[in-house]
């Protein structure tokens, strides 16, 4: 398994809910669609070096009243999905109560990010600039060389009219160089 989901909530995210090439991992007990572990993505049980690719979709807003699991429930089961495109979906938005406590938050997931992303490896962000800008999230990875940046269009991917983007990010590796011919 070289594929790590670090926020994997309900796997909302996926076509498929379960790859036996994926390690899904969440600290949020009360998911409907279970992580393979059970984990905080600041301190994972992971060895150094241990992923190819990692996937990282951090709440994007804090601040919010605790979310209903059982609502959530009952909006899936009865296909509000159709009517409410955010209904369902679990964001994290109630875990920080501050701006300042998800940027932390943030910092630290990165931090073991590079430890547990191998050298050649990648990591892709999801982000909607609910509050935060690109451009601060952007400083907060500061030890990373941003690849791509995707403008996602869907509007099921979207919060109202606030600017979604995919980012692929490689380490920056102090002192090597990669060798591309011999």
């Amino acid at each position: 398994m070289d594929i790590l989901d670090a926020t994997a909530g309900n796997r909302t995210m996926w076509q498929t809910k379960n790859s036996e090439n994926i390690i899904y991992i969440d600290i949020q007990k009360q998911l409907w669609v279970k992580p393979t572990i059970y984990a905080d993505n600041t301190q994972t049980p992971f060895r150094d070096k241990q992923f190819h690719t990692i996937f990282y979709d951090p709440p994007h807003d804090y601040g919010d009243k605790p979310f209903d699991f059982n609502m959530g429930k009952v909006a899936v089961h009865k296909q509000w999905l159709r009517k409410k495109p955010f209904g369902h979906t679990y964001y994290g938005w109630d875990i920080y109560k501050t701006k300042r406590e998800l940027i932390a938050h943030i910092w630290r997931a990165q931090k073991e990010f590079q430890r547990i992303l191998r050298d050649d490896g990648l990591l892709w962000v999801k982000w909607c600039e609910i509050r935060l800008s690109l451009k601060r999230l952007l400083n907060i990875f500061a030890d990373w060389r941003l690849l791509m940046k995707i403008h996602v269009k869907s509007p099921t991917q979207t919060w109202g009219n606030k600017q979604t983007y995919w980012l692929l990010f490689e380490k920056k590796l102090k002192g090597k160089q990669k060798q591309l011919f011999t």
